[in-house]
């Protein structure tokens, strides 16, 4: 998980389920890495009882000193892969969105901003519920939600990709617009087909050209 995590597929003992432990990477053990692993258990325990937000059932550390998270194991394919994928109908879609959306409003509610709300970020439950997954680069509301670290650039907002990024609450909501508009569009919002789609080209045109259509007739007007 971008190169700081290995989660693996476990069976735990007691009670006997299915369970995904999130393993930090050796490597990645500075100081400021394993307070943000803490932080992101903090935060997802505080905010898993929600329906479309992944549970946590324990969090540790190992005898080797690296961090681990045992949470809800998604065993359905998540967005990233049904994005490209399937053709979702506009229902489904609007579904997805809208319990994704009381998701973040949950998150927004505790002060927490997320700040990398992507389609590979979207799990789906045994139920085929979405369910939104690592808060690893999480914020307090209004405390250090200007960085920039860790952001997905095809679904990040103006704002964040900028030299001097600075986002809140709302740059959440537009990552979460823009991961809608992939699932309807099969593709990311800035992404040109048959074009270069390199992080400096999606910058640009994130910051400077309109939002493309998403190219489906059987979207309402």
């Amino acid at each position: 998980l971008g190169g700081f995590a290995d989660v693996f597929l476990y069976q735990q003992d007691m009670p006997a389920r299915d369970v995904a432990v999130k393993v930090l990477l050796a490597p990645t053990l500075d100081d400021d890495v394993r307070a943000r692993f803490v932080t992101e258990a903090n935060l997802m325990a505080q905010l898993s009882h929600h329906p479309a937000i992944v549970t946590v059932h324990h969090a540790g550390f190992a005898q080797d000193g690296r961090p681990y998270l045992v949470m809800e194991y998604c065993s359905q394919p998540g967005l990233a892969e049904r994005y490209r994928t399937e053709r979702l109908t506009v229902a489904q879609c609007l579904r997805i969105g809208v319990r994704l959306a009381s998701a973040v409003q949950t998150a927004h509610d505790a002060g927490i901003l997320h700040r990398d709300i992507k389609p590979a970020n979207v799990l789906t439950t045994d139920f085929g519920w979405p369910a939104l997954t690592d808060f690893g680069i999480a914020a307090t509301a209004g405390q250090g939600s200007g960085s920039a670290v860790g952001m997905s650039i095809p679904w990040a907002p103006p704002e964040l990709v900028g030299p001097r990024p600075a986002g809140d609450e709302r740059s959440d909501v537009y990552s979460l617009a823009a991961t809608i508009y992939s699932v309807l569009a099969g593709r990311s919002p800035f992404e040109v087909p048959g074009s270069a789609n390199t992080a400096p080209e999606l910058v640009a045109r994130i910051e400077r050209m309109p939002l493309p259509a998403v190219g489906r007739p059987d979207m309402p007007v």
